[in-house]
């Protein structure tokens, strides 16, 4: 089914403020909203940012919208509180993107620095390059898929969720972590003393190949390890 024609925005971040760009979707998804009061499906809203060149808090608090399009690299905080929707970033982000992500799906073609996916209680996160310290920080739910490598203190204070690392990682992973489980297909520099690999059965690897899926990754999730929390002793 071909999208209506009102439900494609486009924004040029250069001369977009990021109050003007939320405003406008939303006052967009609410008149929307009133042609179709007969209609109990969310208005479908697809956004194309044109201009990104390393701005920070892009796609911030963001609703309403059910896929954003990111032309370019953003800075930090990239759609930090993002909920519901899609969003593909054509390029690299900054630290923190996806934080507090409950719901939705953020791809990212290309790096990501810290944290991604901190404090994330739900939704996918799927990095197409590298990541670098504190992937999956404080997380709370939430399924992050990085393709390739990570670098220190990857799973950090996890509590809950999936960390999918395709490839290595460097120093610490999982210290601090609870609970969830890390998938690891490389080497990682070292392992904190909070977590233990585990045997991958097959609720694992279809675990993997269902989030590899989601993300466009080919994956059979035979290859990986598994990490989780050391289980305390009765």
């Amino acid at each position: 089914m071909e999208m209506p024609l009102e439900s494609v925005l486009n924004f040029d971040l250069e001369k977009t403020s990021l109050f003007e760009l939320n405003n406008a979707v939303r006052l967009h998804a609410k008149s929307i909203s009133e042609e179709q009061a007969n209609d109990l499906s969310s208005p479908h809203i697809s956004v194309t940012l044109t201009n990104a060149r390393g701005q920070d808090f892009i796609g911030a608090g963001l609703r309403n919208v059910s896929q954003v399009i990111v032309k370019g690299s953003i800075g930090d905080f990239g759609f930090c509180s993002f909920g519901d929707g899609q969003s593909l970033v054509e390029g690299n982000v900054g630290d923190f993107f996806g934080h507090s992500i409950a719901t939705g799906m953020l791809i990212v073609q290309g790096h990501a620095k810290d944290a991604v996916g901190a404090i994330g209680s739900g939704g996918l996160i799927a990095i197409y390059g590298n990541a670098q310290d504190r992937v999956a920080v404080g997380m709370q739910g939430a399924d992050i898929v990085v393709r390739g490598s990570v670098r220190n203190y990857a799973g950090c204070g996890m509590q809950s969720g999936t960390l999918i690392i395709g490839g290595s990682a460097g120093l610490l992973l999982g210290q601090g972590m609870s609970g969830g489980s890390i998938y690891i297909r490389g080497e990682s520099e070292s392992i904190s003393r909070d977590v233990e690999e585990q045997r991958l059965r097959e609720p694992d690897r279809l675990k993997i190949g269902m989030l590899m899926l989601k993300s466009n990754i080919k994956s059979s999730g035979k290859e990986f390890r598994v990490f989780r929390a050391v289980r305390e002793e009765s």
